[in-house]
């Protein structure tokens, strides 16, 4: 798991595949090991993290939820 863009890079390079820490919250979603996504984001929204609106926005549509 990597969220960094130059590790992604890196990797990239190397042909080692990624996963973020969204799209692992994705997978869990999928994999029924959680059942939303929307607190959780909440939760690195207000952590050092930063996510763009609208990578949040998108996260959320990919699972079918809304934040609220």
């Amino acid at each position: 798991m990597i969220d960094d863009q130059r590790g992604r890079n890196v990797a990239k390079i190397n042909h080692i595949e990624t996963i973020g820490s969204l799209g692992v919250l994705l997978v869990a979603k999928q994999r029924g090991l959680i059942n939303e996504i929307a607190p959780l984001l909440s939760l690195l929204e207000n952590s050092d993290i930063y996510l763009s609106k609208q990578i949040i926005v998108t996260v959320l549509e990919l699972a079918n939820e809304t934040l609220g």
